[in-house]
């Protein structure tokens, strides 16, 4: 006899997830930035706002909530309720790296939330100051084991992703590098430009490729699978041998946990579509970023593997939290 109940609540269930599928959303959407304005992952973003109001039929506002390295967004939306209009675009800094770095967070980044799907990633490649007079990556790893302590390379805080690659080169070629940390990227690029650092991880962008052109600053090697477009003739860090350092920087978005699988769906196909269209893809081109499509799943086991991997990695690189 409780068969015929048990099948009404799944229809009941199955009919409601439709009928979210179809209505969802009904007003307007908002999405956490979680850090100040101008950032790349927000330039991207708000490229896509109108593109994803078209696709959600609904006004998508963005809100940046800055403040303890990504903290207070993400808690914002960890705690909100799960009803699709309250959303998270996050990168990599924020969901993986920060919890390892800033010490107990108040949310747990599998756990606490839904994570819907990618928008995607940082390409980024190594530069030697043309005062160090070095061609190669190798002759990078030299010059610094004969000058210790000297070649110092910037980032904008201990556990940022420049800091981190370079840890993962040190680690992989025995070079005598040494993180010197910033307030912001800005400054140590001023002071790479300046010669005062000697090398530097950064995406291709239109500045570095200006210094490059000049014969200021030397690519040395990519982080990526396959050779740079506009650096087709650097080789990549596994070419050299080196292999992959592990370092990407890459954004996307989710939600608080127990978002409904059928709002999910409707995001994440939103999300897909747009990425590929040419003012999206124009945005990201001018960040050095390439559109990564995925599911849901893929984007949270990516989460997954991450977390798996720094934490091992930051405890085997010895790195400490700033004071």
């Amino acid at each position: 006899m409780r068969i015929p109940g048990i099948a009404f609540i799944l229809v009941g269930s199955i009919l409601s997830a439709t009928t979210v599928a179809q209505t969802y959303p009904v007003k307007p959407v908002r999405f956490i930035v979680p850090s100040g304005t101008g950032g790349a992952y927000e330039v991207i973003l708000r490229a896509m706002q109108p593109q994803m109001q078209e696709e959600l039929g609904q006004t998508l506002i963005i809100e940046n909530k800055a403040g303890g390295g990504g903290v207070v967004g993400l808690e914002t939306v960890a705690r909100a309720d799960p009803d699709g209009y309250t959303l998270l675009q996050v990168g990599i800094s924020q969901i993986v790296l920060n919890p390892l770095f800033v010490g107990k967070v108040p949310y747990d980044p599998l756990k606490d939330f839904t994570h819907i799907g990618m928008m995607g990633e940082l390409v980024m490649a190594l530069y030697a100051h043309q005062s160090t007079g070095v061609t190669t990556l190798k002759g990078l790893v030299d010059y610094s084991r004969a000058n210790p302590g000297k070649v110092g390379f910037g980032s904008s805080g201990i556990g940022q992703t420049f800091h981190l690659a370079g840890e993962m080169l040190k680690l992989r070629t025995g070079g005598d590098f040494v993180h010197v940390p910033y307030k912001g990227t800005a400054q140590a690029l001023q002071d790479f430009f300046a010669g005062r650092l000697l090398m530097m991880f950064y995406p291709p962008s239109g500045v570095i490729m200006d210094r490059i052109k000049k014969g200021e600053l030397r690519p040395l090697a990519a982080m990526s699978e396959k050779r740079l477009a506009n650096l087709p003739d650097v080789p990549t860090f596994d070419e050299l041998g080196v292999g992959n350092l592990g370092v990407s920087g890459w954004g996307g978005f989710s939600g608080p946990a127990k978002l409904p699988r059928p709002i999910v769906q409707r995001i994440n196909v939103a999300v897909n579509k747009v990425i590929s269209r040419p003012e999206v893809a124009k945005a990201l081109d001018s960040m050095t970023m390439v559109p990564l499509h995925s599911t849901p799943e893929e984007m949270t086991e990516k989460v997954r593997r991450e977390i798996a991997f720094w934490t091992e990695m930051v405890a085997k690189l010895g790195i400490k939290p700033e004071n």
